[in-house]
């Protein structure tokens, strides 16, 4: 005869082994509710941000980031990295490639207008290239979050 039995305990096992099939069968889910939110993620861009302003605030009082990096197991993050990290990466040229051609004329446009400036500056050792590095470095700074 079969015995009912309280479970006041969690098995680390199960959770493992249901995680991933967890995550396949709701990918369905969670698309449908990334496109039909009941509040747009950049409905109030001023209060997110105070929002997140004060969570870095408490996790930099909190020592949050220097635990966190402490807590890294490396091993664990090379296995990933071998395991899914490197086909995800170079899928990304794939996936990603409309969005970057997207910004290439910006870019372009930028980076030739820099290039334009370092050009016109005097070449050589010591100050002179110290000040090419720089007037690239500051003119492409200008446009970041721009493009």
């Amino acid at each position: 005869m079969a015995t009912i039995t309280p479970t006041n305990t969690i098995n680390p096992a199960t959770m493992a082994a249901n995680w991933g099939p967890g995550v396949q069968n709701n990918a369905q889910k969670w698309q449908n509710k990334t496109l039909n939110p009941k509040v747009l993620f950049n409905a109030n861009p001023q209060q997110n941000q105070a929002n997140w302003t004060a969570g870095v605030q408490a996790a930099a009082a909190n020592g949050t980031y220097a635990t966190k990096i402490a807590a890294v197991n490396l091993a664990t993050m090379a296995t990933g990295i071998a395991t899914y990290g490197t086909t995800n990466y170079a899928a990304a040229g794939v996936n990603k490639a409309a969005k970057y051609a997207a910004k290439t004329q910006a870019l372009a446009a930028a980076e030739t207008a820099v290039l334009g400036q370092v050009l016109a500056m005097p070449k050589g050792r010591g100050a002179n290239n110290n000040n090419r590095m720089l007037a690239w470095a500051n003119g492409m700074a200008a446009y970041k979050g721009k493009i």
